[in-house]
């Protein structure tokens, strides 16, 4: 299965991928499978720091609890780091 993700504001992240945004070829089918494909490839510190906010289509909020979430070819999922402060 084909998906997309895109950081925003990971840049730790963004240096082990080699961008804000990377095309992957999943194996499995769900959140969880896509978390342990990140930590098998780019580290168990990859797989920690992206269980902030998860934006599916830019429509459907994912659970960083939600392991069994679904994922399905052509998914697109933004990871976000929410910052606030002033």
């Amino acid at each position: 299965m084909k998906i997309k993700l895109k950081f925003f504001g990971f840049p730790e992240v963004e240096k082990k991928v080699g961008g804000k945004e990377i095309n992957l070829d999943l194996d499995g089918s769900t959140y969880g499978d896509l978390l342990n494909y990140l930590q098998k490839t780019y580290g168990e510190s990859t797989k920690k720091t992206l269980g902030q906010q998860i934006l599916r289509n830019g429509k459907e909020w994912i659970r960083r609890d939600d392991l069994a979430h679904s994922l399905q070819d052509g998914d697109q999922l933004s990871f976000l780091r929410m910052v606030s402060g002033g």
